[in-house]
């Protein structure tokens, strides 16, 4: 085989393999899945319940009743923040401030707890994965 006729077979040859590539990446995109945007769910043990997608740039705050006398008596507030996202307790009047002091939650099956408060943030997969409290 002369050689300009072996160089211009190896050249189809390439662009044939890398069409064959482009091609097989491109189905493998279509074929696939979208993945559903993690969801962040807040609830609280008296019924609270919200649902919002992770990528949300929103603000709340979580009024729960109080649970005793003298400072647990007083309402419990948490300020929740999703935003760039991840979801986050920006500030609460519990005592103790875990879930102020909590590292902010963007993965899935992260949670923040505020005991004192019985509010759970929770990042799922889907709402329906969300860990149901009771009222």
């Amino acid at each position: 085989m002369e050689r300009s006729a072996r160089r211009r077979a190896d050249f189809i040859l390439i662009a044939a393999l890398l069409a064959a590539a482009g091609i097989w990446l491109a189905a493998g995109a279509l074929m696939r899945p979208e993945a559903a945007s993690a969801v962040v769910v807040c609830q609280s043990r008296d019924g609270f319940y919200r649902a919002d997608p992770l990528d949300a740039e929103t603000s709340y705050t979580v009024e729960t009743p109080g649970t005793g006398s003298g400072e647990d008596a007083a309402a419990g507030l948490n300020e929740v923040r999703i935003s760039g996202g991840s979801v986050d307790v920006v500030s609460a009047n519990c005592s103790n401030q875990v879930c102020v002091d909590h590292a902010p939650a963007s993965q899935v099956g992260e949670q923040i707890v505020c005991l004192p408060h019985g509010l759970v943030i929770e990042v799922v997969a889907d709402e329906a994965d969300a860990t149901r409290l009771e009222p």
